[in-house]
């Protein structure tokens, strides 16, 4: 373990490392706190690590207005040499790299908030993976096919872009990725442990929350697609 951080603080700035670090271990905080409670209350850890969840979920409520993040761009001022496809490898046909979530095509944006350092999140991604591919592939009935409608976004809260390449290259990812290595973003959407994703569905006003999930995605790919499909309702 102690090799693997000294790999990756080279990767990083100091404070990026720290704060990623400090995501890490809100993200395992529920897990140790049900442990140290256990032999004062009844409840099951799940029962418990559940009440955590729900009550991280209930922080921002259905029809809940949800801002327009500014998404960053990889440059070389942000530590990044490489070019911008990092960001977005298969963007929509004729879509540019946007400066905010708005910028972004679709009426319906599956948010996910992730760290490099946090284990459930590296956990995550291969359900990620499969989800994308789930919405490349599947079809809204009359209204046509979901890709370019539903989109996934990956927010690396606490990573630069070296860390937002290495976690795309490790886990196949092809949706876009943006870094937010001053926790800006993560900030903005209350600080809350990672991972953590919103759903959401574009209104005429911005953008509404349909529902959260705290913690790693739970359920097949088909089925989380199902409930995302279900809350958003008919699409343009």
């Amino acid at each position: 373990m102690t090799s693997f951080f000294s790999r990756m603080a080279v990767r990083v700035r100091p404070r990026g490392l720290l704060a990623a670090v400090c995501l890490l271990a809100l993200a395992v905080f529920p897990a140790r706190t049900v442990h140290a409670e256990q032999g004062a209350a009844p409840a099951a850890p799940a029962e418990q690590a559940g009440v955590v969840a729900d009550g991280l979920a209930k922080a921002w409520p259905e029809g809940a207005r949800f801002p327009d993040i500014p998404l960053a761009s990889p440059s070389p001022e942000t530590g990044w040499s490489g070019g911008p496809d990092v960001a977005m490898p298969a963007p929509v046909a004729g879509e540019q790299l946007p400066d905010r979530l708005s910028g972004l095509r679709g009426q319906v944006f599956i948010v996910n908030m992730y760290s490099w350092f946090c284990a459930p999140c590296q956990e995550e991604a291969p359900a990620l993976r499969a989800l994308y591919a789930r919405i490349s592939s599947a079809s809204s009935g009359s209204s046509g096919n979901l890709a370019g409608r539903v989109r996934i976004v990956g927010i690396a809260a606490g990573d630069g872009w070296n860390l937002v390449q290495a976690f795309r290259q490790r886990h196949g990812l092809v949706f876009p990725l943006f870094a937010d290595p001053d926790l800006t973003v993560h900030g903005q959407l209350g600080g809350l442990p990672v991972p953590f994703t919103w759903v959401l569905r574009r209104e005429a006003d911005g953008f509404r929350v349909l529902f959260t999930h705290a913690g790693a995605l739970a359920g097949t790919p088909a089925q989380f697609l199902d409930r995302v499909l279900a809350a958003a309702g008919p699409l343009p």
